[in-house]
């Protein structure tokens, strides 16, 4: 069986860990902070629409010995601003054969699936690793507190679509992305292979640009009325930077899937930003999601004001511990009305 190294211990990547690790694969999670010490010590207190039990994970710290060997896959679980750190991390290691001989490198032998949102990851990861499999993982998963995961999704736990985003060797590529389809779909995933992960990678970040809102306060319908505004304006940002985003459709793997299970506990409008924010350790992620259209507008000189404005607002609150019910949504809504009263005349 494949042997699994996954580094990032946040709602993806021990969702993965669990079931894989169910399904009989080795896995090995690296993880740091708060969550390796738990890990280390207790169980993993894991809920889905099956129930909730406590698990108990093998964790280890990025700098310890992964024991890399021919067979693995790498799956690179951080949050996008991790990247150039962990990626150079993995890469230069060695990697044996089932005789514990060295072959050569993990940069040129192992694979590395990239489940980020946004669009810097794949590029980032091939600058290290000569096989990327671009993934966009379509789950309700959320690691509310340390030690604790829950994923709402049935009848599957969540989608995944993936494909190979680049390669030095299209036959080693193509037998990794079928290894790990099979794998993820064995473990409850449903999954679709594309040619084109790039278009539907752009396609998540319409749909995430949207999710720094949850952390500000204010009323839903005006958050979904700026959503919708952020939306239209990275697809007009990403049109004229050449890429054309799959529909939001195309996202939907299973219309009957239910992504918010009672049973789980998983609440509707709490993803990877507000989970952050609620946990006072806010990241970056911003930076690469409403970052990368601010970024794209300048380089194409297309104006992305909301985009450019919400970064701003949640990068700074980074400074002072993240929180919820941040002010600023007035801000957003006062940019939208002068955009359409400019468009007006």
């Amino acid at each position: 069986m494949t042997r699994y190294v996954i580094v990032g211990a946040g709602a993806i990547g021990v969702s993965l860990a669990v079931e894989l690790g169910d399904r009989g694969h080795d896995v090995l999670l690296v993880a740091r902070g708060a969550t390796l010490e738990h890990l280390v010590t207790q169980p993993l207190s894991y809920h889905t629409h099956a129930g909730s039990r406590e698990v108990r994970l093998r964790a280890v710290d990025l700098a310890a010995d992964l024991g890399l060997r021919i067979g693995d896959i790498v799956v690179l679980a951080v949050k996008s601003q991790d990247l150039p750190t962990v990626a150079p991390a993995v890469a230069w290691r060695d990697v044996t054969d089932e005789h514990g001989d060295i072959r050569g490198i993990a940069a040129e032998l192992i694979p590395v699936v990239t489940v980020q949102n946004g669009l810097d990851a794949e590029r980032a990861a091939t600058r290290w690793f000569d096989t990327v499999l671009g993934a966009v993982f379509l789950i309700s998963a959320q690691h509310g507190r340390t030690g604790e995961v829950r994923v709402g999704g049935h009848p599957h736990l969540g989608g995944v679509i993936a494909g190979i985003s680049s390669t030095r060797t299209p036959e080693f590529a193509e037998q990794a992305l079928k290894t790990f389809a099979t794998d993820v779909t064995e473990a409850n995933f449903l999954i679709t292979l594309v040619s084109d992960i790039r278009s539907y990678k752009a396609a998540k970040i319409v749909h995430s640009v949207r999710n720094g809102l949850e952390v500000l306060a204010g009323d839903r319908r005006t958050k979904d009325t700026i959503g919708l505004a952020l939306s239209a304006e990275a697809r007009t940002v990403l049109a004229a930077a050449g890429l054309t985003p799959r529909d939001l459709a195309d996202l939907v793997l299973d219309p009957a899937q239910t992504h918010f299970d009672e049973q789980s506990g998983v609440t509707p409008g709490r993803q990877s930003t507000w989970q952050s924010f609620a946990r006072a350790t806010p990241t970056n992620e911003v930076d690469y999601l409403n970052g990368e259209i601010a970024l794209l507008s300048r380089l194409h000189a297309v104006p992305a004001p909301l985009n450019t404005r919400l970064q701003q607002l949640l990068s700074r609150a980074t400074h002072t511990g993240g929180g919820l019910d941040l002010p600023g949504l007035e801000t957003l809504t006062e940019l939208l009305a002068t955009a359409s009263s400019q468009q007006q005349h």
